[in-house]
């Protein structure tokens, strides 16, 4: 018989250690043909010895044992194949290299995957170190130390001192003094007295009025006699919704009936005001003509005893000789109850 392995289709070991594939044996070293195992095929202790598809390092397997007895005695042919040291475990040097496994990880892979991972977590344990394990926190800053520099300023001579002249007070129209009470009248229509001053004169028969006060009496520029200033007392009630608007209606045409022309007219200080007890409302202008004269008025409206409203008028020049507007006013204060009237059909 050969003393070598004879051709033939062996079976190859897998990593499990059951044949796979099985790869042809010329006889004298393996090639490079390779078939999946086929039915009623050899054991693989029937091929010649080879490493399964894993590392070479691993330990291998103990070589298969020869068919038939154990090794042959002198002079007796052996059953089976002849005793001989089968080829050594691994492919021959010109072997045909294993066939790749598909989803299988190399060793090299493996371990430099493993070194990746370790220098990640080394990096998340240094960052875990250093924040403190509190969360990130931020880094101390130095101190800033703030220098204020201040420029001293360049000595200056001092600026010169001037006095400026003093200008004289305006000139003011001195005060003028206050009326002197003369006399009263009765007003016994409306249950009144009404004050008399020094330079007034008092007339108590108009047809218009029930009492009537004039002073200053002057030629007019355009002949006639005028006065500058008077006060009354009206017969006739006016009307109105209330005391405001009762001498706000009848004071146009009381103005344009003592100053003539009147081009234009300023409030002079419109108020509530009291005549004899009684609370009424008090109209006051200072009016310009077109002649370039200037005045004040004054309309008060009081409520009548019988409805309506009594008037209480009056005005002065604003001008040199006349009597101070206040005077109005004043006569206004002056004006008393007469409890001693027979007639009490007045305010």
């Amino acid at each position: 018989m050969s003393n070598s392995t004879p051709p033939g289709w062996y079976p190859v070991p897998g990593a499990d250690g059951t044949a796979g594939h099985e790869r042809w044996w010329n006889g004298t070293a393996w090639t490079s043909d390779v078939r999946p195992v086929q039915a009623g095929g050899g054991q693989i202790a029937d091929a010649p010895t080879q490493v399964s598809w894993q590392n070479p390092a691993q330990s291998a397997a103990p070589p298969p044992p020869s068919y038939g007895y154990g090794a042959q005695q002198q002079g007796q042919p052996g059953y089976g194949y002849p005793a001989q040291n089968p080829p050594a475990y691994g492919y021959p040097p010109d072997a045909y290299p294993p066939p790749s496994r598909p989803n299988r990880m190399k060793p090299g892979t493996a371990v430099g995957i493993g070194v990746a991972v370790l220098a990640v977590v080394g990096v998340v344990a240094a960052i875990a170190l250093n924040s403190g394990g509190d969360g990130p926190s931020a880094k101390p800053t130095p101190p800033v130390t703030t220098v204020t520099v201040t420029d001293t300023p360049s000595p200056t001579a001092p600026a010169p001192t001037t006095t400026k002249p003093v200008s004289p007070p305006p000139t003011t129209t001195p005060p003028r003094p206050a009326p002197v009470l003369k006399d009263t009248v009765a007003d016994p229509q409306h249950a009144i007295t009404v004050p008399v001053f020094e330079g007034w004169e008092a007339n108590t028969s108009g047809s218009h009025s029930t009492v009537f006060l004039g002073t200053g009496q002057y030629t007019c520029p355009g002949g006639g006699s005028c006065i500058r200033g008077q006060f009354s007392v009206e017969k006739e009630t006016i009307s109105g919704s209330t005391a405001r608007a009762a001498a706000e209606a009848a004071m146009p045409a009381y103005a344009a009936a003592i100053f003539n022309s009147i081009t234009s007219h300023t409030d002079a200080g419109s108020s509530s005001t009291t005549v004899a007890g009684i609370s009424g409302y008090a109209v006051r202008w200072h009016v310009v003509t077109s002649d370039g004269s200037k005045g004040y008025v004054l309309m008060v409206a009081v409520p009548a005893k019988g409805g309506g409203y009594v008037a209480f008028e009056g005005g002065v020049d604003d001008a040199a000789g006349a009597p101070d507007p206040s005077v109005l006013d004043q006569i206004l204060k002056g004006i008393k109850q007469d409890t001693s009237a027979a007639d009490d059909s007045g305010a």
